[in-house]
């Protein structure tokens, strides 16, 4: 009679076989692929002599620094961008989350979180999350925020951008 393999003995071989597979892919992965259209033509890299110097072939492997209007935005002045569109929906966010909870229970009285956001390099927000200090911890106002702030958008920062920018009510 025959040997045969349970579930759990098949399912944690075939998980250790892919494994295996997928170090030695990523650990010689780099090397396998084909360079890019910008060094197709190059020559290849000549090997300095003892006394010779590998700073102009490194100047001239570096990247051009890209044109002032091409430059991202600095992640300050994105926090800052981010800040402002937040602001934006202030008076909204106070009318519909802060004031009932208040009305409700009026301690603690401010509430303050973190916003986690990224922007694209258009400057749509692609993910954003809600850090909320526990101190004045008020789910329900969370909870709120969460369901009505729409996504934010800012000028466009050139470049994928995550940001945190302190928010607090009132």
């Amino acid at each position: 009679m025959g040997t045969q393999l349970s579930t759990p003995t098949a399912i944690l071989l075939g998980s250790a076989m892919i494994a295996a597979a997928v170090y030695l892919g990523l650990r010689h992965g780099p090397a396998a692929v084909a360079p890019d259209a910008r060094t197709a033509g190059a020559a290849p890299p000549v090997e300095a002599g003892p006394g010779a110097s590998a700073a102009p072939a490194e100047r001239a492997a570096a990247p051009a620094p890209a044109p002032q209007s091409a430059r991202a935005v600095p992640r300050d002045e994105v926090a800052r961008q981010a800040a402002l569109a937040l602001d934006a929906h202030r008076t909204t966010l106070m009318d519909r989350c802060y004031k009932p909870a208040i009305a409700a229970k009026p301690e603690p009285r401010a509430v303050k979180y973190v916003f986690n956001i990224t922007f694209d390099a258009g400057g749509r927000q692609i993910a954003r999350g809600l850090i909320e200090d526990q101190e004045t911890a008020r789910p329900e106002v969370t909870a709120c925020l969460v369901a009505a702030l729409p996504p934010v958008a800012i000028p466009a920062p050139g470049v994928n951008v995550r940001v945190d920018v302190p928010f607090s009510l009132p």
